[in-house]
């Protein structure tokens, strides 16, 4: 067989957040996992209902300098992994992390799972969120109208169901003791 008649596997190129910077802007999200671009729909305009609501939650409960960001925001964890979670909470000891974007691991991160980003918020991002050391993530689950909040086991490498919050439950943070997340609430707006 001739060689130069073979089709070649498609090679993706390691990709790093520099590299991603220097892009044009084509109107679409990126998130890169270990050198390999993602692209990340727009969300639904419930999915952002849910995000306001808990960034409001959040931010009233914070009594030092500590802060919470919504996406669109890059969260830069190596030179190959930069996310954009829905919602990320950075506490007044790690704000050195706030730079350009924020460079270094958050305290706490948020997912509000939509249709699209379901099977990745669930897979490669709890896998990153871990293995990068984010010590708590929820994930928010309109569908079954529950907040899932997991913990990091650091022995372990990988998360721990904490709580699954549903109607009738508040959802808290031992990082912000004030936080107390009414779920019936959340999810009737």
């Amino acid at each position: 067989m001739d060689n130069k008649n073979m089709i070649a596997p498609l090679v993706r190129p390691y990709i790093t957040y520099e590299d991603l910077c220097l892009l044009p802007s084509d109107g679409n999200r990126y998130e890169l996992y270990d050198g390999e671009a993602y692209v990340t729909p727009s969300p639904f305009h419930q999915h952002q209902d849910l995000v306001l609501s808990l960034a409001i939650s959040f931010k009233q409960a914070i009594q030092d300098r500590s802060r919470v960001f919504v996406a669109p925001l890059d969260v830069v964890l190596d030179r190959a992994t930069a996310v954009q979670p829905d919602l990320v909470l950075v506490l007044e000891r790690n704000l050195g992390i706030l730079q350009d974007v924020i460079r270094g691991v958050p305290d706490l991160v948020i997912e509000v799972l939509s249709p699209s980003t379901a099977a990745m918020d669930r897979g490669l991002k709890m896998e990153t969120y871990a293995r990068f050391g984010v010590g708590e993530y929820w994930i928010v689950d309109g569908g079954r109208a529950a907040v899932e909040v997991y913990r990091l086991d650091a022995e372990a490498g990988a998360y721990r169901l904490s709580a699954t919050c549903r109607a009738g439950d508040q959802a808290r943070t031992p990082l912000l003791p004030l936080l107390s997340v009414n779920v019936a609430a959340l999810f009737a707006a």
